[in-house]
């Protein structure tokens, strides 16, 4: 049924597509998968600001516009309540990723850990963590980013500052995730 939906609408929505190219001057990448531009709960975007990447993005460039900006922020102290989207210098944990996904991709979501925690992003096993993820620790008690290869990029986290900690299997943040969101 799923399939016959899709294909009586194909048609009619590349036919949109192409009126749009020819009357806007748009690009069309006939490609891109229906869902691209879906944003994950929890999330709206700014349209005042040039992110790094966009909604219709490939996720490969998603991640690295993600920790492009966080790798920009290494060695920023922790100052719980900041975020420098207020003209505020330092970050607290969740302010670190709200102003990383809203300087990478645009996103616009709390800079409350426990709000992150319950209505952020969609969750997904943790084995299937991939980079930008972000991952959430004891119930919303600390959040960060995986960064890949074992490592997340957060802000204070035992360091007092934006860095990478371990976040492989036995280490200690691995034991105390809670949750792994998909944001893109």
């Amino acid at each position: 049924m799923r399939n016959f939906a899709f294909r009586m609408i194909k048609k009619p929505v590349a036919v949109l597509l192409a009126t749009m190219a020819m009357l806007f001057g748009v690009v069309v990448t006939p490609s891109l998968p229906a869902f691209a531009a879906t944003l994950p709960p929890g999330v709206s975007i700014d349209h005042s600001i040039r992110p790094l990447a966009h909604t219709y993005d490939s996720r490969a460039q998603k991640a690295r516009a993600v920790m492009r900006v966080a790798d920009s922020k290494i060695g920023t102290p922790y100052i719980w309540g900041h975020n420098e989207d207020r003209g505020q210098y330092g970050f607290d944990c969740s302010n670190f990723t709200a102003y990383v996904y809203h300087h990478a991709l645009g996103y616009v979501f709390s800079g409350a850990s426990q709000t992150q925690y319950h209505s952020v992003g969609i969750p997904i096993p943790k084995r299937d963590m991939r980079v930008g993820d972000l991952v959430i620790f004891e119930h919303g008690a600390h959040v960060g980013i995986y960064a890949g290869n074992g490592r997340m990029i957060q802000e204070g986290g035992g360091l007092g500052r934006v860095g990478f900690l371990p976040l492989s299997p036995g280490s200690y943040w691995y034991k105390h995730i809670t949750v792994v969101k998909g944001m893109f």
